[in-house]
């Protein structure tokens, strides 16, 4: 079960440090961050060669120093690694970024923030070029016929083809459309130097048969044999290398129990009366942060994870009177209660957990705090000390924030309760989130984007904060 970030290692406000340039939306890349990332990108470059590194970058380089996707891969000689991650984090931090979150998958993924507009940018070092340990392609043998630009290095095409063609034929079983015009590019410009580094992977008629089927642009025959390809790859390493295979295995089952350790990813709930903008801010932030957190690989939840009659779940009306329907009685109460008690648990545990593993963020507006709160709207009758030794058990949230407004300007948004009680729920929100060492409230009278980043900005400090607990960065 994850553990809450505590007092030691949650910063107060007052550390999070000024959060700059808030406006409608101001993360948005205007050309002054823009500038600022590329001039830390050429700087990083610039900054390696300098320090004798050897270096490529894999794929979706022909934008820099100028442009970027979401994250840059970059190709290291494995005894280049420590020193090369050195320098990246010490030439961020002078160009104003700070490193937040440093995640081993099969490369080791590098999330830093720009401190004043909160961009963000994600660098994948790899040292090795594997699937589950398995490896396909060797930095010595890219490294060898890299083809050499004025900042940096690219693969040779028929390197970029193969990889390109592998990374998610193998991982996923499938290839990726953006990438099939400079895998057939590359396969055109030397095709038997194609099939002989295949042959060496596969052996040589699987080799043959993905060369021409990817010439003859047949996708589909090429995605048919990912499972042949996976297997292949498999006993030809365990045979031709085994020593060095099982070595590599440990270290990827290493990386996979600091992950379970230490789950990179972050569970984060919203909290407020009805009104206080909790759905539209936790939209705006999941955007805010998708370059620090995949979308793809996250959860949005209203109020719990569903773990029975998921079907009956979704079709579910949304409540727009809470307090209407009369309360059930102690004995339904306790019911009702073990019974969304049971989802929470469960739910965290297959849900929360696969999502935290993998980096990803877990936004869940309202969350069992509500039983805490605001039982009428359950129908409850629960002993609050019922409610509170329950959740004990229940998956803690790494951070909390309460969304907080005057009563009068949430019963203008938004009457569902009457004035009365949204003043009383306000109230009981904050006494709640004041004894939580992990919670903070925000002014949710704000426009909801500036209320989404001034959230974003204070869990990317904390990240900070909890980035320089938890990792030991290589020397």
């Amino acid at each position: 079960m994850a553990k809450p970030l505590n007092s030691h290692t949650t910063p107060p406000p007052h550390e999070f440090g000024p959060i700059a340039n808030r406006g409608p939306n101001p993360l948005q890349i205007d050309p002054a961050p823009a500038r600022c990332l590329s001039s830390l990108i050429t700087t990083l470059f610039e900054n390696w060669k300098a320090h004798g590194i050897t270096f490529l970058i894999l794929r979706n380089y022909e934008n820099l120093p100028q442009a970027t996707t979401n994250d840059i891969d970059v190709l290291l000689l494995p005894q280049q690694l420590a020193e090369a991650e050195q320098v990246m984090v010490t030439t961020a931090r002078q160009a104003g970024y700070e490193l937040h979150n440093r995640v081993e998958f099969s490369p080791i993924s590098f999330f830093f923030f720009h401190l004043q507009s909160l961009q963000q940018i994600q660098i994948d070092l790899f040292f090795g070029l594997k699937w589950r340990g398995f490896a396909m392609l060797s930095p010595l043998q890219l490294m060898a016929k890299r083809i050499d630009r004025p900042l940096f290095a690219i693969p040779h095409p028929v390197h970029e083809a193969i990889l390109n063609l592998l990374t998610r034929l193998i991982h996923h079983g499938y290839v990726r459309d953006k990438y099939k015009p400079s895998i057939l590019a590359g396969f055109r410009s030397a095709p038997e130097e194609a099939r002989a580094i295949l042959s060496e992977l596969f052996g040589s008629s699987l080799a043959h048969e993905v060369v021409e089927h990817s010439l003859n642009e047949s996708w589909s025959e090429v995605e048919r044999r990912w499972k042949v390809l996976r297997k292949s790859l498999v006993r030809r390493q365990l045979i031709r290398h085994p020593w060095l295979t099982l070595r590599s295995q440990a270290y990827d089952l290493a990386r996979a129990v600091k992950r379970v350790i230490h789950p990179p990813g972050l569970t984060v709930v919203l909290l407020g009366a009805d009104g206080s903008g909790k759905s539209t801010v936790c939209q705006k932030l999941a955007t805010h942060l998708q370059n620090t957190f995949n979308p793809g690989k996250g959860l949005q939840l209203h109020w719990k994870p569903v773990v029975f009659f998921r079907k009956r779940r979704k079709s579910g009306k949304p409540i727009t009177n809470p307090h209407d329907q009369p309360l059930r009685n102690h004995l339904a109460s306790l019911i009702y209660l073990a019974y969304h008690w049971l989802e929470f648990f469960l739910g965290s545990q297959l849900q929360f957990w696969p999502a935290t593993f993998k980096n990803g963020l877990v936004l869940i507006d309202r969350y069992y705090y509500d039983f805490l709160v605001d039982q009428k709207r359950y129908r409850l009758q629960v002993p609050p000390w019922v409610v509170r030794a329950a959740f004990r058990l229940v998956w803690k949230p790494d951070l909390v924030f309460l969304l907080d407004a005057p009563a009068e300007v949430l019963q203008a948004r938004k009457q569902e309760v009457p004035l009365a009680e949204t003043a009383r729920q306000r109230e009981a929100y904050r006494r709640l989130v004041a004894k939580l060492p992990n919670g903070f409230i925000v002014d949710a009278s704000q426009p909801a984007d500036r209320v989404a980043t001034e959230i974003a900005g204070r869990i990317l400090h904390t990240m900070v904060m909890r980035n320089r607990r938890i990792q030991t960065p290589a020397r």
